[in-house]
């Protein structure tokens, strides 16, 4: 274990060094940041003591580091040399801008270990999700059917399986967040604190909390079949390991609130400008810098792409077609996190795994190098897939928010009162309310099943199965990641070993999907939506293709196909940008991208306009 800190001190020196800049500020403060001390405390060569490259700094007994930190001193001494910078004639007031420049230089190898941190969860969090979900539906159901039911004569019932595993998945999610002592941190939360101005990091709970129980929950969710996916608990753990590593970097030593409150006092009026657990405003912004550099190497690290990570976080958090407030200052950390993510899975955690996107949109037309289109017929395509991803887009959030106005009604304020002064008072006084969430969800996951058994192909998030909706089918269910034994799917309304045979076959396997993902998201479970709409408007496009829109072997079909899937997803989540990029970089190598990248774009932003103009309502609340 010691070696292995070691390595990461001096590969953190490095990476500081690399994306440091900004002078011989930016140097002394890495070996500030080394010996543990805040940044807001650093500051240049003239004022560290001399023994600091020699001797353990003198606040680290205060801070309980159990001279883990003094361990690291004379390794970063030995890797760099304190440079002179700053201070001088210029007051304290002119030195304290010079340390902020400082802190903010080195942000970016914050973020590259913030990118590396998040890359690893994602992967081992990757990695037990499949494990999981080949046990749950692939390996259970064999043994099943060969041991057990074999030997009494008894056919494993598809109806009943799926059924069951889905209520079971209800019941173990309304559980384990029924006896959490807070309510679990979702994506909305993470929208609701970043799209505030200015952002609210300070919001986000502590990952030794909160990391845990949303990546259990999460785990549980996907592993049972429903349909919302990892990407969202990957942006929010993501966020609340890049705000605890601020927390740790950044953070206000209680034991010097002396000098704390006098540069407080310099800062402006006197009173205490920054939020709580920072030392300042200037401070917490690089906790907001981190949280994004977090959600976006978390998501990279899961889906592979990198960038569009970056983009989708810093879209998510506005209303509108464009990225957050904060994006100005945060862009370049986010993209250094998704580089460091990227790298770290690419190089050493799948260094085998073929790089490039697996979606063949050519597959459609049986040769991916007949997509051609005409001008005219792109625009046609890109302009009706934007309003036409739009409208179901809107159906589905006004109908997730109906839902959950039936499945959770606002509780009267007496039973309000009585539930939080039996919390309070810690007795189990309306204790029904932790119940009424286990039936709640435990009745989702039914509904969920009995939906599923007749559509198995709906099952899942989406990304693993995405490449049987692009293709109408034409690949089977049965063969993709994410397919079941042939044994599960004998009940489907449509089956899903076979290429849409009408627009109304298509129709419903894509509505099925849609009410599938809000049943889910009604019910509170904790998932992501990007793939799951993804899959959900495949179809919509192949029932417009096969109703006469357009003849099916024209090269307008791939072209809607991804437009339609940009626009819907982009609608809902406010993300028309990450969504071209997610779409384009996922797809195949023999997939004519500027052919089918323009379309796209045009859709995904036109999805965005044409949603806000048919409802002032959105999935998300933005915070003004």
């Amino acid at each position: 274990m010691t070696k292995l800190r070691n390595r990461t001190a001096t590969a953190a020196a490095f990476a500081l060094l690399l994306f440091g800049g900004g002078g011989g500020g930016g140097t002394t403060n890495l070996i500030g940041m080394a010996h543990g001390f805040p940044l807001s405390q650093q500051r240049t060569s003239a004022s560290i003591p001399s023994s600091l490259t020699t001797t353990s700094p003198p606040h680290l007994s205060r801070r309980g580091n159990n001279g883990r930190d003094a361990r690291l001193g004379p390794i970063l001494s030995s890797a760099v040399s304190v440079r002179g910078g700053g201070g001088g004639d210029g007051g304290h007031r002119r030195h304290q801008r010079n340390e902020i420049r400082d802190d903010e230089s080195n942000i970016l190898g914050a973020a590259v270990a913030v990118g590396a941190v998040t890359a690893a969860m994602g992967y081992a969090y990757g990695q037990i999700l499949g494990f999981c979900v080949d046990g749950v539906w692939k390996k259970l159901p064999l043994f099943l059917s060969s041991r057990l039911l074999a030997a009494d004569g008894v056919a494993l019932n598809p109806r009943y399986f799926i059924t069951g595993t889905l209520a079971l998945g209800g019941l173990l999610v309304g559980i384990v967040s029924s006896r959490l002592k807070s309510p679990a941190y979702t994506v909305a939360d993470f929208v609701s604190a970043f799209a505030a101005v200015p952002a609210e990091a300070r919001e986000l709970p502590r990952s030794r909390t909160a990391l845990l129980p949303l990546l259990v929950l999460s785990l549980i969710t996907s592993s049972f079949g429903f349909s919302v996916g990892p990407e969202a608990p990957m942006v929010c753990a993501g966020g609340l390991v890049g705000t605890s590593i601020a927390r740790k970097l950044y953070r206000d030593d209680r034991a010097d609130s002396d000098s704390v409150s006098k540069a407080r006092e310099d800062e402006g009026d006197g009173a205490p400008s920054g939020p709580p657990g920072f030392a300042s405003k200037g401070e917490a912004a690089f906790a907001e810098h981190l949280a994004y550099a977090g959600a976006a190497g978390a998501l990279t690290a899961f889906m592979g792409i990198p960038v569009a990570g970056s983009i989708f976080a810093l879209e998510l958090t506005r209303s509108g077609a464009g990225l957050s407030s904060g994006a100005r200052d945060a862009l370049s950390p986010s993209i250094a996190a998704s580089v460091a993510a990227i790298a770290v899975i690419r190089a050493l955690l799948s260094p085998d795994a073929a790089v490039g996107g697996h979606f063949s949109y050519g597959t459609i037309l049986g040769d991916a190098a007949s997509i051609s289109i005409s001008g005219r017929d792109m625009m046609i395509a890109a302009v009706g897939c934007g309003v036409g991803g739009a409208l179901i887009g809107t159906v589905f959030h006004k109908g997730v928010a109906l839902m959950k106005k039936a499945l959770w009604p606002a509780p009267r304020e007496e039973a309000k009162a009585a539930a939080q002064a039996a919390a309070s008072e810690g007795t189990k006084k309306g204790g029904g309310a932790w119940k009424r969430t286990v039936l709640t969800k435990t009745l989702v996951g039914l509904a969920v099943g009995l939906l599923s058994s007749s559509f198995p192909q709906t099952l899942f998030w989406g990304e693993g199965s995405l490449q049987c909706a692009v293709d109408g089918q034409a690949t089977p269910f049965g063969s993709t990641k994410h397919g079941l034994p042939s044994l599960l799917t004998s009940l489907a309304r449509v089956d899903p070993s076979l290429p849409f045979p009408d627009a109304a076959s298509a129709a419903s396997v894509g509505c099925a999907k849609l009410l599938s993902i809000a049943l889910a998201c009604a019910g509170k479970f904790p998932g992501g939506i990007i793939f799951p709409l993804f899959f959900a408007a495949a179809p919509f496009a192949h029932a417009a293709s096969l109703a006469g829109l357009w003849t099916t072997n024209s090269g307008v079909l791939p072209v809607a196909v991804m437009s339609l899937m940009a626009s819907t997803q982009a609608s809902v989540t406010r993300t028309p940008l990450a969504t071209a990029l997610i779409l384009t970089l996922s797809a195949s190598g023999g997939t004519p991208i500027s052919v089918m990248l323009p379309a796209c774009l045009v859709s995904s932003y036109l999805g965005v306009y044409v949603s806000q103009i048919l409802s002032r309502q959105s999935y998300f609340s933005y915070t003004k």
